[in-house]
Protein backbone atom coordinates (compact mmCIF):
# COMPACT_ATOMS: atom_id res chain seq x y z
CA UNK A 1 0.00 0.00 0.00
CA UNK A 2 1.24 3.53 -0.86
CA UNK A 3 1.82 6.22 1.67
CA UNK A 4 -1.36 8.28 0.09
CA UNK A 5 -3.43 4.80 0.27
CA UNK A 6 -2.56 4.81 3.70
CA UNK A 7 -3.28 8.67 4.46
CA UNK A 8 -6.72 7.95 2.90
CA UNK A 9 -7.44 5.26 4.55
CA UNK A 10 -6.81 6.67 7.88
CA UNK A 11 -8.52 9.84 7.13
CA UNK A 12 -11.83 7.47 6.15
CA UNK A 13 -11.80 5.35 9.89
CA UNK A 14 -11.37 8.37 11.63
CA UNK A 15 -13.88 9.50 14.22
CA UNK A 16 -14.59 12.82 12.44
CA UNK A 17 -15.27 11.17 9.18
CA UNK A 18 -17.67 8.56 10.69
CA UNK A 19 -19.38 11.79 12.82
CA UNK A 20 -20.15 13.18 9.06
CA UNK A 21 -21.30 9.50 8.36
CA UNK A 22 -23.59 9.00 11.33
CA UNK A 23 -25.19 12.49 11.20
CA UNK A 24 -25.70 12.05 7.42
CA UNK A 25 -23.89 14.85 6.16
CA UNK A 26 -21.54 12.66 3.86
CA UNK A 27 -21.23 8.66 2.66
CA UNK A 28 -19.14 6.96 0.85
CA UNK A 29 -20.41 5.31 -2.26
CA UNK A 30 -17.19 3.69 -3.92
CA UNK A 31 -13.55 3.68 -2.72
CA UNK A 32 -10.87 1.98 -5.08
CA UNK A 33 -7.57 4.45 -4.48
CA UNK A 34 -6.92 6.95 -6.09
CA UNK A 35 -10.81 7.27 -6.77
CA UNK A 36 -12.83 8.14 -4.17
CA UNK A 37 -16.37 9.06 -4.58
CA UNK A 38 -18.13 10.65 -1.95
CA UNK A 39 -22.22 11.91 -1.98
CA UNK A 40 -22.76 15.24 0.62
CA UNK A 41 -25.92 16.34 1.81
CA UNK A 42 -27.58 19.81 1.57
CA UNK A 43 -30.82 21.52 1.07
CA UNK A 44 -31.84 23.45 -2.43
CA UNK A 45 -32.50 26.69 -1.94
CA UNK A 46 -36.28 26.13 -1.85
CA UNK A 47 -35.63 23.63 1.17
CA UNK A 48 -35.93 20.48 -0.33
CA UNK A 49 -33.11 17.83 1.01
CA UNK A 50 -30.58 17.14 -1.82
CA UNK A 51 -27.64 15.20 -2.33
CA UNK A 52 -24.46 15.75 -4.31
CA UNK A 53 -21.75 13.65 -5.52
CA UNK A 54 -17.70 14.35 -5.99
CA UNK A 55 -14.77 12.55 -6.61
CA UNK A 56 -11.57 13.24 -5.13
CA UNK A 57 -8.17 11.67 -6.82
CA UNK A 58 -5.85 10.96 -4.26
CA UNK A 59 -2.56 10.32 -5.86
CA UNK A 60 -0.16 11.96 -3.74
CA UNK A 61 -2.14 12.62 -0.62
CA UNK A 62 -1.66 14.35 1.50
CA UNK A 63 1.37 15.93 0.07
CA UNK A 64 -0.49 17.07 -2.37
CA UNK A 65 -4.20 18.40 -2.22
CA UNK A 66 -6.98 16.02 -3.73
CA UNK A 67 -8.58 17.43 -7.05
CA UNK A 68 -12.29 17.84 -6.53
CA UNK A 69 -14.78 17.37 -9.15
CA UNK A 70 -18.49 17.53 -9.01
CA UNK A 71 -19.39 14.23 -10.23
CA UNK A 72 -22.84 12.18 -12.11
CA UNK A 73 -22.51 8.78 -11.09
CA UNK A 74 -25.11 7.68 -13.62
CA UNK A 75 -22.99 8.73 -16.29
CA UNK A 76 -19.63 8.25 -14.57
CA UNK A 77 -18.55 12.09 -15.73
CA UNK A 78 -18.93 15.75 -14.38
CA UNK A 79 -22.37 16.91 -13.44
CA UNK A 80 -23.72 18.89 -16.17
CA UNK A 81 -23.38 23.19 -15.44
CA UNK A 82 -26.99 23.24 -15.15
CA UNK A 83 -27.63 20.23 -12.95
CA UNK A 84 -25.57 22.25 -10.57
CA UNK A 85 -25.75 23.28 -6.94
CA UNK A 86 -27.99 27.14 -7.22
CA UNK A 87 -28.25 29.33 -4.48
CA UNK A 88 -25.70 32.39 -3.04
CA UNK A 89 -22.77 33.38 -5.13
CA UNK A 90 -20.29 31.98 -2.52
CA UNK A 91 -22.24 28.31 -3.72
CA UNK A 92 -22.42 29.06 -7.60
CA UNK A 93 -18.84 29.96 -7.53
CA UNK A 94 -17.34 26.65 -5.95
CA UNK A 95 -19.43 24.81 -8.78
CA UNK A 96 -19.21 27.09 -11.69
CA UNK A 97 -17.43 25.34 -15.01
CA UNK A 98 -14.14 26.60 -15.29
CA UNK A 99 -10.33 25.77 -16.74
CA UNK A 100 -10.00 22.03 -15.30
CA UNK A 101 -13.36 20.85 -14.02
CA UNK A 102 -12.90 21.10 -10.37
CA UNK A 103 -14.56 22.87 -7.63
CA UNK A 104 -13.13 26.04 -7.39
CA UNK A 105 -12.15 25.97 -3.26
CA UNK A 106 -8.82 27.14 -1.94
CA UNK A 107 -7.99 23.64 -0.54
CA UNK A 108 -8.34 21.77 -3.98
CA UNK A 109 -5.65 20.79 -6.14
CA UNK A 110 -6.10 22.76 -9.42
CA UNK A 111 -7.83 25.80 -7.86
CA UNK A 112 -5.96 26.35 -4.85
CA UNK A 113 -2.82 26.71 -7.04
CA UNK A 114 -4.65 29.73 -8.45
CA UNK A 115 -4.87 32.95 -7.88
CA UNK A 116 -2.58 33.14 -4.61
CA UNK A 117 -5.59 31.49 -1.98
CA UNK A 118 -2.63 30.20 0.15
CA UNK A 119 -2.05 33.73 1.22
CA UNK A 120 -5.48 34.99 0.84
CA UNK A 121 -7.50 32.04 2.87
CA UNK A 122 -4.78 30.64 4.74
CA UNK A 123 -7.69 28.99 6.94
CA UNK A 124 -8.81 27.12 3.40
CA UNK A 125 -5.63 26.45 1.77
CA UNK A 126 -4.57 22.68 1.97
CA UNK A 127 -1.40 21.55 3.51
CA UNK A 128 -0.52 18.18 4.66
CA UNK A 129 -1.37 18.04 7.85
CA UNK A 130 -5.80 18.62 6.75
CA UNK A 131 -7.54 15.66 6.03
CA UNK A 132 -10.11 14.35 3.91
CA UNK A 133 -13.32 15.68 6.74
CA UNK A 134 -11.65 19.27 6.56
CA UNK A 135 -12.91 19.21 2.54
CA UNK A 136 -16.51 17.16 3.28
CA UNK A 137 -17.26 19.86 5.79
CA UNK A 138 -16.69 22.44 3.80
CA UNK A 139 -18.60 20.93 0.82
CA UNK A 140 -21.21 20.22 3.23
CA UNK A 141 -21.21 23.79 4.99
CA UNK A 142 -21.97 24.96 1.01
CA UNK A 143 -24.79 22.79 0.36
CA UNK A 144 -26.54 23.40 3.99
CA UNK A 145 -28.35 26.21 3.05
CA UNK A 146 -28.65 26.45 7.42
CA UNK A 147 -25.08 26.13 7.44
CA UNK A 148 -24.45 28.83 4.91
CA UNK A 149 -27.25 30.91 6.50
CA UNK A 150 -25.14 30.43 10.15
CA UNK A 151 -21.62 30.64 8.36
CA UNK A 152 -22.71 33.67 5.88
CA UNK A 153 -19.32 35.63 7.36
CA UNK A 154 -17.14 32.81 6.45
CA UNK A 155 -14.40 34.98 4.52
CA UNK A 156 -17.14 35.35 1.39
CA UNK A 157 -15.91 32.68 -0.48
Amino acid sequence: MSPAETAADADLASARFRVGVLRRQWRKVSYSFPALIMAVAGVEPDGAPCEYVFRFELTGFPGTAPAVQIWDVAASSLLAANLRPKGSPRVIEAFKPWGPDTVYRPWERASGAHNNWTQSYPNLAWHPKRDLTFILEDLHGLLDRKSTRLNSSHLGI
